[in-house]
């Protein structure tokens, strides 16, 4: 169960979506900055959403440890929470080319927006704006000031889902809005459980820095700096590809989600009727099972549009009939 804080009683529900209000002005304000100043805009937007945390908590007058709890990561915590960002990940990744699928339009705006706002930064302030600032900044507001007014509801679910929305929604971009809310989903879950915000920052920077910080690193060393029109229809067995891939690479995502919960949760949390108690093996066995499905999906949708795949699937016929 979420941990209350002293004077629970100055954290409202009610305020939590008055900070999810502020955090959204701050960030629509960051964009329109960012059109006129670039990364600065986007650096500012960062610092804002910091101050607003801190500032709620000297309104509540409630010491910063407890709203922004820390403790040391041990093992078992440090293995639950990477393979629950890698199983997220894996959830994340193809959601984002579900919907580039579905809205293919928005898609070409959102993947080149990092492309303009990144063109003009050195790798180090692009690196510090993507993979550190967020899980610092976008922890403190969500995970730490806005979470802390959810804690005194009494279903851990309830807190953990309301956070992973916001989260979502605060990135104001449909293709990526289930990606970034299971991210706010699993980094709600960790803190809520745990009661250690470094843990949800762990994960957060991890996911920055793999999925925006190499692209950066490999954008700003790229010597290709032309610009490529892709058509429509290029663009969408692309976007088909890449979720027939990412299917088949991460088809254990709901083994990995199951394991890292297991590892964040205690023992003692469930004898003690804190949550229900589900063995362990019966979750597997519905991970497992999800995770079958995902595999063939993946492996279907490759023999359809990876022409890699077609190519070698027609060799290996070839090669069956001429051995026959």
């Amino acid at each position: 169960m979420a941990v209350k804080i002293s004077n629970q009683k100055k954290w409202r529900t009610w305020k939590a979506f008055v900070l999810f209000f502020i955090a959204a002005v701050w960030i629509i304000v960051g964009s329109i900055l960012s059109g006129y100043i670039g990364i600065w805009g986007t650096i500012l937007t960062q610092a804002g959403l910091l101050g607003t945390a801190i500032v709620a908590c000297l309104i509540n007058k409630t010491p910063l440890k407890e709203v922004f709890p820390m403790k040391k990561i041990t093992v078992r915590d440090f293995f639950g929470a990477v393979f629950m960002w890698l199983g997220g990940l894996g959830i994340g990744l193809s959601s984002v080319y579900a919907m580039g699928i579905l809205m293919p339009d928005v898609y070409e705006v959102v993947s080149g927006g990092l492309d303009g706002l990144f063109s003009s930064t050195t790798m180090i302030l692009a690196l510090i704006t993507v993979a550190f600032l967020p899980p610092i900044c976008e922890e403190a507001i969500t995970r730490g000031a806005i979470l802390s007014n959810l804690r005194g509801l009494k279903r851990d679910w309830v807190i953990i889902l309301i956070v992973g929305l916001m989260f979502g929604a605060l990135h104001m971009d449909p293709i990526r809005f289930i990606n970034t809310a299971v991210l706010g989903s699993i980094c709600a879950f960790l803190v809520v459980k745990r009661n250690n915000i470094l843990l949800a920052s762990l994960v957060h920077f991890l996911n920055n820095f793999l999925t925006g910080g190499l692209g950066i690193i490999l954008a700003l060393f790229s010597n290709d700096s032309a610009s490529q029109a892709v058509d429509a229809a290029e663009t969408s067995v692309s976007l088909q590809q890449g979720l027939a891939s990412t299917m088949v690479m991460f088809f254990l995502a709901p083994v990995l989600l199951v394991l890292g919960a297991h590892l964040i949760k205690r023992q003692k949390e469930i004898s003690e009727g804190l949550e229900k108690k589900t063995k362990l093996g019966a979750k597997l066995a519905v991970a497992i099972v999800l995770s079958v499905a995902i595999l063939a999906g993946g492996i279907v949708l490759n023999f359809k549009y990876n022409p890699a795949v077609q190519e070698a699937m027609d060799q290996a016929v070839q090669t069956a009939v001429m051995i026959r």
